[in-house]
């Protein structure tokens, strides 16, 4: 018996040895995607880590792409170098606003939204919830009243919403050409991410402080985004020249 079975491994001997060269060779292509990987990662954390400071991007696209597909393994190295890991959600909300610029810029004022979030509401406000978001009733309590007037005045659409559902409702009903959304990073990311799905230009503006009430943002950082080439559309029309 035990003649048979020395037999019947010797007659397999050649099986294990193609095994062994088949897993060498997928060893090796491990190996080499993961050190690929490792490499584009550390070149699009460094990307990150440029653009962060000086607020300008070397190949956007290329970048968009890298941090997407990449971002699990870019934060990671953040972390191991000890730095805040914030920045690749910082500098990706930025990158998507700088490569829609020119189709969001294109955007007639009348067919752009605005999606701000409930949670920076005053904790008094008295304004009541409705099939498309809260009504602000501009009792000025806090900021978005006279946000309101202002975007309202150039001619967006303006709504205060309590979560993403009101946002894809409002956009599957009025199909808007621009959006400009105001959030956390995560929120903003989800939706340009959605807005990306639905052919929209659309920009971020990251909210100062986080959470689920009593939120705080830089409003002139909202007021430049949401006026970006205004100035210029003026000086057209005080010329003679083309306007919205």
């Amino acid at each position: 018996m035990a003649g048979l079975i020395s037999k019947g491994f010797e007659g397999q001997g050649m099986l294990p040895e193609y095994l062994n060269q088949l897993f060498y060779l997928i060893g090796q292509a491990v190996v080499l995607v993961v050190a690929a990987i490792l490499i584009i990662s550390f070149l699009v954390a460094l990307l990150i880590l440029y653009s962060f400071k000086t607020g300008n991007f070397f190949a956007a696209r290329y970048m968009l792409l890298g941090t997407m597909l990449l971002e699990g393994v870019i934060k990671a190295l953040f972390w191991m170098a000890r730095a805040d890991d914030s920045m690749v959600d910082d500098v990706g909300v930025r990158l998507r606003n700088y490569i829609n610029t020119k189709e969001f810029l294109k955007t007639p004022y009348e067919k752009r939204f605005i999606f701000m979030p409930q949670c920076l509401r005053s904790v008094q406000c008295p304004a009541k919830l409705t099939p498309e978001g809260i009504m602000c009733i501009d009792c000025g309590r806090c900021g978005i009243g006279e946000a309101k007037r202002y975007a309202e005045g150039m001619g967006y659409k303006f709504f205060v919403v309590p979560g993403s559902s009101f946002i894809k409702r409002i956009i599957k009903k009025y199909r808007p050409g621009a959006i400009v959304g105001v959030g956390c990073h995560m929120e903003i990311k989800e939706g340009l991410d959605l807005c990306h799905s639905h052919s929209i230009p659309a920009r971020g503006v990251p909210l100062s402080t986080s959470g689920c009430v009593a939120t705080t943002i830089d409003w002139e950082t909202f007021y430049e985004a949401i006026s970006e080439g205004a100035s210029r559309e003026r000086s057209n029309s005080d010329a003679g020249g083309p306007s919205r």
